[in-house]
C-alpha cells in the first residue's frame, strides 16, 4: 500500500461530518428516475404516463448510445413526466406499489467464465453501465475502449460523503466480487481511501492500493489520476465509486437491480446519520423541514443546487443544508472574525484552525476584478493556475486554456471558494470543459 503525498487542497475543518449510525427511511409513495445529475446525457423517453413499470425496467436511454438504459428503482405506475426548457427530460416520477416485481437477469457466479461483451451488454440493459465514468470529461465510459486504469474511490466526491466503513459493512464478499468484475476490463485497478477511514475497512483493507491524506479533494479520482499517470494514454482511464461497485456486484450476482443506497446530510444543529433509502427517494423525506431561505446542495463546493421537492439522483449521495443571511454587517471590515473561515489569514479565526467551522452562502459583497492573489493556485490539487485559465476562456482562447491544463481540472470547486474577488472560477472552467467537449463531439 502506497501513500499519495500531496499537501495542496482544503485543510480547514468544517462542521457536518456524518455520524456512523444508520437510519432507514420508510417506503415512499413516489420515487423518480432523475436526469438532472447525469453529465452530458441526451435522454430519450422509453415509457408513457400511466404505464406500469417493473423494478429494473428501462425508463429512458441515452440517445448517443441507446443500449445504455436508465431503469426504474420501483414497481408501479408512471405518475408524471417532468420536462424543462426545450422539452428536455428532467425526471420520471413513479407511483410505487407495495411489492417489487423485478426484471430478472441470469446471475453470474463465475465472473472469469463470462465473455466481456456479454458482461457489458448485461450492465447496459440492467441500468448500471453508467457507473463507469471516463476521463478527462467524466462522461459515461466508452465500452469500445479498454481503459489503461480503473480508479475505485472508496470515498465520495464531497467532504461528507458516506463513510466507506458504513457502506462496506457485511458487504466485503461483494466488494471482492466487484473487483473481479473490474479485472475483466483492465489489469490495472487502483483502490483509494482516506487515511482516517482505512482502519474501519476490516477485511477489505487488504485490497487498498493507495491511501490518501485527509485533505479535500485529494481522494477525487481526477486528482489521483493526475498524480499517477505516466503517459497521455492514461488520460482515458475510468473511475467508479464504492457504492456503484457494490451495486454492480449485487446486480450481477443476484440478477436483480439493487434499489437501496446510502445518503448523508449536513444540517445545522441536528444528528447526521447515514440514511438508507430507496433510489430516487424524495429529498424532503429525509431532509425534513428547513427555513425557506436555506439552500440544499449535493456537495459543499461542487454540487448542484437542489429543491426540497426534487428527487435523489443516481450519482447523488450527499446533501448539505446551507443557511443564507443577507443582512448587512455594520462595520464588517473591522470585525475580528473569530468564527469566520479564512484562507488568507484575514481574520482571527486563522489562529484556531483546529476548531470546526460552519459555512453559509452569504456573499458579503459582489464580484470584483481578479487581483492575481494566487490563492486559487495555492489550493489547486492538480497544480493548475485557475486565474489564467479563466482569463483565457473569457477571451475565447481555448488553445491557451488547454495548454494551461484545462482538462486536468477535477471540478472540486476550491478555486471559487478561496477567491477573495468572489469570481465563480469553478463554474467558468467547468463550462469551458463542457463547451470544448461538445465541440469535439459534434465535429
Amino acid at each position: 500500500m502506497e501513500k499519495l503525498s500531496i499537501n495542496k487542497g482544503f485543510k480547514l475543518k468544517l462542521a457536518g461530518r456524518p455520524d456512523a449510525f444508520i437510519k432507514t427511511i420508510d417506503p415512499q409513495e413516489t420515487v423518480a428516475v432523475s436526469a438532472l445529475d447525469i453529465p452530458y446525457i441526451r435522454p430519450k423517453l422509453m415509457v408513457q404516463k400511466d404505464e406500469r413499470v417493473q423494478t429494473g425496467s428501462p425508463v429512458f436511454c441515452d440517445k448517443r448510445d441507446k443500449t445504455i438504459q436508465y431503469v426504474s428503482p420501483a414497481t408501479g405506475k408512471i405518475k408524471e413526466i417532468q420536462f424543462g426548457q426545450r422539452r428536455r427530460l428532467f425526471a420520471v416520477i413513479i407511483e410505487c406499489e407495495d411489492q417489487d416485481d423485478f426484471v430478472t437477469f441470469n446471475p453470474i457466479s463465475d465472473i472469469g467464465a463470462i465473455n466481456t461483451d456479454e458482461l457489458i451488454n448485461q450492465l447496459k440493459k440492467g441500468g448500471l453501465w453508467q457507473c463507469f465514468r471516463q476521463f478527462p470529461y467524466k462522461d459515461t465510459a466508452n465500452s469500445e475502449q479498454k481503459p489503461p486504469m480503473i480508479i475505485v474511490s472508496l470515498d465520495g466526491s464531497d467532504l461528507f460523503s458516506p463513510v466507506p466503513g458504513v457502506v462496506l459493512k457485511d458487504q466485503h464478499e461483494l466488494f471482492e466480487y466487484g473487483l473481479n468484475v473490474l479485472k475483466k476490463f483492465s489489469p490495472n485497478i487502483v483502490v483509494t481511501v482516506r487515511e482516517s477511514h482505512l482502519d474501519k475497512l476490516e477485511s477489505s483493507q487488504k485490497h487498498v492500493t493507495l491511501k490518501i491524506p485527509d485533505i479535500f479533494p485529494l481522494w477525487d479520482p481526477g486528482v489521483v489520476l493526475y498524480h499517477l499517470k505516466q503517459s497521455s494514454n492514461e488520460n482515458g482511464s475510468w473511475s467508479i465509486s464504492l457504492e456503484h461497485l457494490l451495486m454492480m456486484a449485487k446486480f450481477l450476482s443476484t440478477g436483480q437491480y439493487p434499489v437501496e443506497k446510502f445518503v448523508t446530510i449536513s444540517k445545522p444543529d441536528e444528528l447526521k446519520p447515514h440514511y438508507l433509502i430507496r433510489q430516487g427517494t424524495p429529498i424532503q423525506s429525509f431532509i425534513g423541514t428547513i427555513p425557506e431561505d436555506n439552500l440544499i446542495t449535493t456537495g459543499q463546493f461542487n454540487g448542484r443546487l437542489a429543491s426540497i421537492n426534487d428527487y435523489t439522483g443516481f450519482f447523488e449521495n450527499t446533501f448539505n443544508v446551507i443557511s443564507v443571511d443577507e443582512s448587512e454587517q455594520m462595520f464588517g471590515f473591522v470585525r475580528l472574525g473569530t468564527k469566520t473561515p479564512t484562507m488568507s489569514k484575514t481574520f482571527l479565526s486563522c489562529l484556531t484552525e483546529h476548531r470546526l467551522r460552519s459555512v453559509d452562502a452569504t456573499l458579503h459583497g459582489e464580484e470584483r476584478a481578479c487581483i492575481n492573489c494566487s490563492y486559487c493556485e495555492n489550493v489547486c490539487p492538480v497544480d493548475l493556475m485557475p486565474q489564467f485559465i479563466m482569463k483565457a476562456l473569457l477571451t475565447d482562447e481555448i488553445e491557451e486554456a488547454l495548454q494551461l491544463g484545462l482538462l486536468d481540472c477535477c471540478r472540486c470547486g476550491l478555486c471559487a471558494y478561496v477567491c477573495p474577488s468572489k469570481i465563480e472560477l469553478s463554474e467558468i472552467i467547468s463550462n469551458g470543459i463542457d463547451n470544448y467537449y461538445a465541440t469535439i463531439r459534434n465535429s
